[in-house]
């Protein structure tokens, strides 16, 4: 299955193993378009690239800001969960998707500005 196009924030990471809130004052994010485009907020830097063939995330491309050390390593998380996603699950209960690498959630989104998966 492809991964559905929509716009999402990201509201948990899997940080040592649990699910941990983002940071306060960083609004990770994704969108994905209906012809397979990715584009984000990493909290400091924008990433983009394209779906892959599987139907999950591609390369992405990332700009390179800095910013204070603990939103630089929260960025670090999540680009490497999202290089690592080999799956996600469609959590209409809360209006969302969770991002799920070797059986486990690494990552879950809400939805942004009314948009939903689908």
């Amino acid at each position: 299955m492809r991964f559905p196009s929509g716009r999402w924030r990201v509201e948990t990471l899997a940080v040592g193993g649990e699910l941990q809130p983002t940071l306060g004052g960083a609004l990770l994010t994704l969108e994905v378009s209906d012809d397979g485009d990715v584009l984000g907020n990493t909290g400091i830097n924008r990433f983009s690239g394209r779906l892959g063939a599987g139907g999950l995330f591609g390369p992405l491309a990332t700009t390179t800001m800095s910013g204070p050390h603990a939103l630089v390593a929260q960025e670090r998380i999540y680009l490497k969960h999202l290089e690592a996603v080999d799956g996600f699950e469609i959590d209409a209960e809360e209006g969302g998707i969770n991002l799920v690498a070797r059986g486990l959630i690494v990552v879950t989104l809400r939805s942004l500005g009314g948009d939903g998966p689908g």
